[in-house]
């Protein structure tokens, strides 16, 4: 996206990282999505490849995609096991956003784009289509910007710039 002439504000690093969990947060919907994914993964794969796993015509890639499903279940219940939960962030005039905020944004290029993103932990992000990992360029432009503020996106396409129009739960 073209860069941008608007005024945009100017937060540190430092400000930005600490609207931050250090360790592992999810939503309430992002864990009982993964829940509802380790749920799917040992109906729909574990229980389906399980009685290929024996005798004389088994075939070993059903035994390897036993043995990668069995481990990412591992992995998922972990991470559900581990992991604190957000709290729901504030909304308002005043709000700004922080992790796990539905953050509405416009481009400010010709014609202007609207997008609909919801900041949260990278093993959260891969989700759904609106969420992205507080990591990405997006996020970390847009963490603890108000609404009405410009904020300078630097991505490896370029920089450009985008006004934060709504912050909701």
């Amino acid at each position: 996206m073209p860069s941008s002439s608007a005024s945009t504000a100017r937060r540190s690093t430092s400000e930005r990282d600490s609207s931050i969990p250090t360790g592992l947060a999810l939503t309430a919907e992002g864990r009982r999505m993964l829940e509802d994914r380790v749920e799917r993964l040992r109906v729909d794969v574990l229980d389906r490849l399980r009685p290929h796993l024996m005798g004389p015509d088994r075939d070993e890639r059903d035994v390897a995609q036993f043995e990668r499903t069995l481990a990412e279940v591992a992995r998922l219940e972990g991470i559900i096991a581990a992991a604190a939960e957000l709290p729901a962030p504030a909304t308002g005039k005043r709000a700004r956003v922080a992790p796990g905020a539905l953050v509405e944004a416009e481009t400010d290029s010709q014609p202007a784009e609207r997008m609909r993103v919801r900041i949260v932990h990278p093993e959260e992000a891969v989700l759904d289509d609106e969420r992205i990992s507080w990591t990405s360029p997006l996020a970390r432009a847009l963490l603890g910007a108000q609404v009405g503020e410009a904020c300078e996106v630097s991505s490896p396409t370029g920089t450009w710039t985008c006004v934060v129009k709504r912050i909701a739960k």
